[in-house]
């Protein structure tokens, strides 16, 4: 459907429906924004009151133009609208883009006309941008597109851009005239109503134009696309998302610990996570990121030199570096005595290289040069304080044909920033040392993002399980363990030997079967936290010792006023790490897969890591590396390592029991051990709920 698009974004002509002669309204300015970005094809305004606007013709209707448009934008009243995209149907118009709003963001009825539109364009095969948008912007030389009503009009460059909100939209626009970046597109989403994000990411994978896809995202429509397309497009270019909602008040109350973990922004967070996304957490982190992605070389490595005049700002530097995870390059040798021929005595030429206040333009030109030479530097980071003597422009000629990405930093006045911006082919500027590194980390993250992810592997497939049918059908709830470790095994996951007893007698036949020691649990409806009432016994080395703990563990629960379904007799299982796995689900993103450090404190070290289900066992390997306790799978005074890769793959099939039972709304396997390496991973406690 990509190619569709091109009606929209590279028409040949093009008809205002609802042009007025007004001036100061939206459509005249509108008018101004196509004539000032030069577009060259034909422009019809469509209105039959008036003969001429701003000196074009008018036509009284879509049928009376010379030729059908390509691309029509409306700008009639909402209840209007439904009959100009009957007539933009019937000439045969390509494109259309909505800009009236009043649709499903102001009631019912206003949603109802809007379904109305998607039917007819779905029906005609047309794409819609809109409704409730401010347009589509193509700067490409050859189309010099500007259907918007936006106040500033957007450089042309390599950022390619969609937006949820037409006044943030704008607003970015307008910043980034202001530190000179550049757009190959932008288009206003508006309502979504047809075109969305997917068709945008879709259309931008194959445009050679375009270096960076810039979204900003209030929902993410069809999940599983979205994570398909975004992650095929990130292995090509960066995909930077400035997603909406981080703090969502409305995030679900959950009983059990995957679901608490899962609340608020972590499913779409998850999900950007494993499309390869970049996600700045501030719209100014935001604009430094995409400025670095546009101008900048891919950084090669983790290694920053930093060129400096002044002393202070390095150190902060310095800081900022370990803090985003990069850090200070060692300076080889033959560069440190090469500085040494030129900057004074008393001038530092280890990294940082703080040449003092006197450092002349061609002293900053010389060090850049030879630091960007350096083997042993990857990426380079130049602070300039007041009084300046140097220029981005010495910068930028000591950077020349380096390869290497630059960033530099100017702590000045206000006023030394937009002339200098002006000036092409500059690195990207900053006014503190924190935001340039902030954009060096996302240069080294997207490469490294891109590097590592190869291309996509089929996620394995669980067949649905009649366990978890039984369950919907009987209006829910949470699975017996006996039905959970079923469920579990039944996906691929090896669980502790197990028996389920109703008494002492039938503990002690079970102990008997599975054999000593064993580990006797209480389980119910009100047996959510076992250890917190005392209703798990380990260690249990006979039959005496077996029915003394289950009479104790009765006593303790009927006094609590708990009364068990049963007891879980389980072979115990020594040794090992304990890490929890688990399923929440999410209503808008779907099944989410979470691993973590498992244990009774789960929820206090909040140690976790989710994606979108089903995951493929580099997603798995990805989540147990991002999590703090990761070292301790790993082996350290005198333990050999736990087994690591087992773990991964009880994770991928965890992925793929979430994915075949979206009814599965809770799951918890908490603790799953890690055994030794080669010796696997067990679980010995879960718990699933299903939806009714």
């Amino acid at each position: 459907m990509a190619a569709n698009l091109e009606a929209i974004l590279r028409p040949r002509s093009l008809a205002l429906v609802g042009a007025s002669s007004r001036p100061d309204a939206l459509s005249g300015r509108l008018l101004g924004n196509l004539a000032a970005a030069g577009y060259a094809g034909p422009v019809y305004p469509i209105n039959p009151k008036a003969a001429e606007i701003r000196g074009l013709r008018c036509y009284a209707s879509l049928g009376a133009c010379p030729a059908a448009p390509d691309l029509a934008v409306l700008m009639v009243p909402r209840d209007a609208a439904i009959a100009a995209v009957d007539e933009c149907v019937a000439v045969g118009v390509g494109g259309i883009v909505v800009i009236t709003a009043g649709f499903r963001e102001g009631g019912e009825a206003g949603a109802r006309v809007e379904r109305q539109l998607l039917e007819r364009v779905r029906a005609a095969r047309i794409r819609m941008v809109g409704p409730n948008c401010m347009g589509v912007i193509n700067t490409e030389a050859d189309v010099r597109l500007d259907a918007s009503f936006t106040p500033a009009a957007a450089l042309p460059g390599a950022v390619a851009f969609a937006s949820h909100s037409g006044a943030l939209g704008v607003a970015v626009l307008e910043a980034a005239r202001d530190v000179g970046l550049g757009f190959s597109h932008f288009v206003s989403l508006g309502n979504s109503a047809d075109v969305d994000v997917n068709d945008m990411l879709e259309f931008w994978e194959g445009h050679d134009a375009t270096r960076v896809v810039l979204l900003y995202l209030e929902s993410i429509p069809e999940p599983q696309r979205f994570l398909a397309l975004a992650a095929r497009v990130s292995r090509r270019k960066p995909v930077v998302v400035f997603k909406g909602g981080r703090t969502a008040a409305g995030a679900r109350a959950a009983s059990s610990h995957t679901g608490a973990l899962a609340a608020g922004d972590v499913a779409a967070d998850a999900l950007l996570r494993q499309a390869g996304c970049l996600r700045p957490g501030t719209l100014e982190e935001m604009f430094g990121l995409v400025q670095a992605l546009a101008a900048a070389p891919a950084a090669r490595g983790r290694r920053v030199a930093i060129v400096t005049n002044a002393g202070g700002p390095a150190i902060a530097a310095a800081d900022a570096l370990v803090d985003d995870g990069l850090g200070l390059a060692a300076l080889a040798p033959a560069t440190e005595r090469a500085l040494r021929e030129f900057l004074p005595a008393e001038a530092a030429v280890g990294d940082p290289v703080d040449m003092l206040p006197s450092a002349t333009p061609d002293n900053f030109r010389r060090a850049v040069e030879l630091c960007l030479a350096d083997p042993g530097v990857d990426a380079l980071l130049t602070i300039t304080v007041t009084p300046i003597v140097v220029g981005p422009l010495d910068i930028a000629l000591g950077a020349k044909g380096a390869g290497k990405p630059v960033s530099s930093v100017f702590m000045t006045h206000s006023d030394f920033f937009p002339a200098s911006r002006a000036i092409p082919g500059l690195p990207p500027l900053f006014r503190y040392p924190e935001a340039a590194v902030r954009a060096l980390a996302g240069l080294v993250r997207s490469r490294e993002l891109a590097a590592s992810r190869p291309a996509p592997a089929a996620a394995p497939r669980m067949e649905h399980s009649p366990i978890v049918a039984r369950a919907r059908a009987a209006g829910g709830g949470y699975l017996g363990p006996g039905e959970t470790f079923a469920l579990l095994e039944a996906a691929g996951i090896r669980c502790a030997p197990h028996r389920i007893a109703a008494d002492a007698a039938g503990a002690r036949a079970a102990a008997a079967a599975i054999g000593f020691p064993v580990v006797l649990k209480a389980f119910g409806a009100g047996l959510v936290h076992k250890s917190e009432l005392g209703a798990v016994a380990i260690g249990l080395a006979d039959a005496d010792a077996l029915v003394r703990a289950l009479e104790a563990m009765s006593g303790r629960l009927a006094a609590a006023g708990v009364a068990p379904e049963g007891f879980l007799v389980q072979q115990e299982v020594r040794g090992g790490r304990e890490v929890i796995l688990g399923v929440s689900r999410d209503p808008a993103v779907g099944s989410l897969v979470m691993a973590g450090s498992g244990g009774v404190a789960v929820e206090v070290w909040k140690d976790v890591s989710f994606r979108v289900a089903p995951i493929t066992l580099a997603d798995a390997e990805a989540m147990l590396g991002e999590l703090r306790g990761a070292a301790l799978l790993g082996a350290f005074r005198g333990r050999v390592a736990g087994d690591r890769e087992a773990l991964a793959q009880a994770l991928v099939r965890l992925g793929a029991l979430a994915a075949a039972h979206p009814e599965i709304v809770e799951c918890d396997v908490n603790p799953l051990l890690v055994l030794d390496a080669g010796d696997g991973c067990v679980a010995v406690d879960a718990r699933v709920r299903v939806a009714g």
